[in-house]
């Protein structure tokens, strides 16, 4: 009951806009132009979905991820990037529900599987405020229709955030991060945040939701870095 009530109000503080430019929209999230403007992810590796000519990677087919494939709703920069910046550090949770149903459209959920999000860190949702991959999490289950699987996973461990870092130092920063719970065991699970660049978070993730039991992994995302 309080989740609509929750919802609701935060509509009337933050009434809908573009996620963009801030315009009105035509549709949620985005206004004509800007949604027209947010590039579809192009062919390239089938399990991290790193775009390229190849359909394994180099980085896949020398070092397996514990994830089985990456899906995004869109080449992150553009109005995408932009909407991602306003979710996260615009203070604007509202953007989860719309930007949670655009997704879903562009995404398909695996029949059953269970939605689990990449934790923030502790510090981080403090500052913030809110956890924008929980709140995105929650969104997606309820336009999928699927079962949302909270608490599954935990960050035991505080990280820098990984923006400007190499794809070894991002690894690195993030390796033994995180601990699931033993609930995760035997099942599918869609792992949800908002954006994947180099695909260490989401590995790492993944690794500590495979070590607990759970059967598959597929990570999920708003924006895929090139």
């Amino acid at each position: 009951m309080l989740r609509p009530i929750a919802t609701a109000l935060l509509e009337i503080v933050y009434p809908p806009r573009c996620a963009a430019c801030g315009e009105e929209p035509d549709e949620e999230p985005f206004c004509a132009i800007c949604g027209d403007a947010v590039d579809p992810v192009p062919p390239g590796c089938v399990r991290c979905g790193l775009p390229g000519p190849a359909e394994l990677c180099g980085g896949c087919a020398i070092s397996p991820p514990a994830f089985a494939s990456i899906a995004a709703g869109g080449l992150f920069g553009g109005p995408l990037a932009d909407a991602v910046h306003a979710f996260k550090y615009g203070e604007r949770p509202a953007l989860a529900r719309p930007l949670g149903e655009w997704l879903a459209g562009r995404v398909e959920v695996p029949p059953g599987a269970r939605v689990v999000e990449v934790p923030l860190a502790r510090r981080r949702r403090i500052a913030r405020g809110y956890d924008q991959a929980a709140l995105l999490a929650d969104a997606l289950a309820r336009a999928w229709g699927a079962r949302r699987l909270r608490l599954a996973l935990e960050r035991v461990r505080e990280t820098t955030p990984q923006v400007g870092k190499s794809r070894e130092a991002r690894r690195r920063n993030v390796a033994g991060a995180f601990e699931a719970r033993p609930a995760v065991a035997g099942l599918d699970l869609v792992l949800v945040d908002d954006v994947v660049t180099t695909g260490a978070t989401a590995d790492a993730a993944s690794s500590a939701l495979v070590r607990a039991g759970a059967r598959s992994v597929r990570v999920v995302a708003l924006g895929r870095a090139e």
